[in-house]
């Protein structure tokens, strides 16, 4: 039964015309969904899309923060007003009664140790260097990862086709061995073999399809997108690297190396920081009494006050040693650094070189080895003159050294990735 009250008259009004604006909302989230899923991408796009990552721009708020802090540790700490009654006489609280009884306004203002301040703001400038350093070498990370994605999509992309043609020569196989069954010089074995090997390419196909699922997720989660982009099937230009010599020279400005120089001169300077708190601090005071007891004059005070660091063997001297402590602890990182990258530099150089050859080797002479090989033997078989095992056999060669041929172009350009990464070169302080 339809109801008229006027509360649920209302209702139905509200509702109505939040039904469009809830369709709205739902269509454009489908259509920016839709957009995503339908984006094209190159791989020079996608690398221009990963400069948007979030944990870049949580460095770039890192390094403003400490750019602040280097400018507020530069300061002097704020002056102190004082306000207060001076020798009021505890019978009745009067001003006027004795002299010296007086109201006293006061101002004060303490320096820290000769030149800690600039030293403390020179600590956080060099932090900052340090976290902008560090932002360049997770860019470079990044980039990197979003290139070993890529090609693991790209490979699974020529995997598929591979195994499309290799469904091509199984069919043949299939054929030639129903036909020699037929005519009495095959087995029914041999028959079920050949399906056999055609129908476990599927298989192949469906781990194919997950591995490249997970680097299109990956690429997803790097880009920052809703959905998985459609990526242009190109391989990326990798041109040969230079000389290992070369790639060794220029590992100073790795930013990972530049990143710890910049934390060893912050630690060094932190050292300098706690060798100036053994100077004493100055606070420097004056003070104005008005005296009101008829006939008295007012009064003006001036002062100097200065810490005293005369025990610093608890104080002091740890706070020097743990300073001296956290510098050798930073150059010792730098070292490690340095020693990591030229280790990981001269693996991925050799590789490189490995993958090229292998590669070189299948592209040119082994892919077509394995085609001419198993036309002769299928040829051989169809004539009666061959084994059917032996076609089996040469048709799974020619899916093994396609599959490695593609491995060695993959291990190839993820060396080459890999050699950019450890060569990247740190431009300059950038917010």
């Amino acid at each position: 039964m339809k109801s008229n009250h006027p509360v649920c008259t209302r209702l139905r009004s509200q509702l109505r015309g939040l039904v469009p604006v809830a369709l709205a909302s739902i269509l454009s989230v489908l259509a920016s969904a839709t957009a995503e899923a339908t984006t094209t991408l190159t791989l020079a796009d996608a690398e221009h899309r990963i400069s948007k990552n979030p944990s870049l721009a949580a460095y770039r708020q890192k390094i403003l923060a400490l750019r602040h802090q280097a400018i507020a540790a530069a300061q002097l700490p704020d002056p102190h007003l004082s306000l207060g009654a001076v020798d009021l006489p505890t019978n009745n609280f009067s001003m006027n009664q004795q002299q010296m009884s007086m109201l006293s306004v006061g101002l004060s203002q303490t320096f820290p140790p000769f030149g800690q301040l600039t030293l403390r703001g020179r600590q956080l400038r060099m932090e900052a260097r340090a976290a902008s350093a560090s932002k360049a070498e997770r860019a470079a990370e990044l980039r990197w990862l979003l290139q070993q994605s890529w090609i693991q999509a790209l490979v699974g992309h020529d995997e598929m086709r591979i195994l499309v043609r290799q469904e091509q020569l199984a069919r043949l196989t299939e054929q030639a061995a129903t036909a020699a069954y037929r005519a009495g010089r095959a087995d029914e074995a041999d028959v079920l073999r050949s399906r056999l090997a055609r129908v476990a390419l599927e298989n192949e196909k469906d781990q194919i399809r997950s591995e490249q699922t997970v680097a299109l997720a990956r690429i997803t989660e790097l880009l920052g997108l809703s959905a998985p982009p459609q990526l242009v099937w190109r391989w990326p230009h990798a041109a040969p690297p230079p000389a290992l010599s070369l790639l060794i020279a220029r590992i100073p400005g790795q930013p990972t190396l530049q990143a710890a120089a910049a934390n060893e001169g912050a630690a060094r300077v932190s050292v300098q920081v706690a060798h100036r708190s053994l100077l004493p601090s100055i606070t420097v005071s004056t003070s104005y009494g008005q005296d009101f007891m008829p006939g008295s004059p007012n009064w003006l005070s001036v002062g100097v006050n200065l810490s005293l660091p005369i025990f610093p063997g608890d104080r002091q001297d740890q706070t020097i040693a743990a300073a001296q402590e956290q510098e050798m602890a930073a150059v010792d990182d730098y070292d490690e650094q340095r020693l990591r990258i030229a280790r990981e530099l001269r693996s991925a150089y050799a590789q490189y070189q490995a993958a090229d050859a292998e590669y070189k080797r299948g592209q040119q002479d082994l892919t077509l080895l394995a085609t001419q090989t198993y036309s002769a033997e299928l040829n051989d078989f169809r004539g009666g003159r061959g084994r059917f095992q032996s076609v089996l056999r040469a048709q799974n060669t020619v899916l093994t050294t396609a599959l490695e041929t593609l491995t060695a172009r993959r291990d190839r350009a993820l060396a080459i990735a890999q050699l950019d990464y450890l060569t990247t070169q740190y431009r300059g302080v950038q917010p």
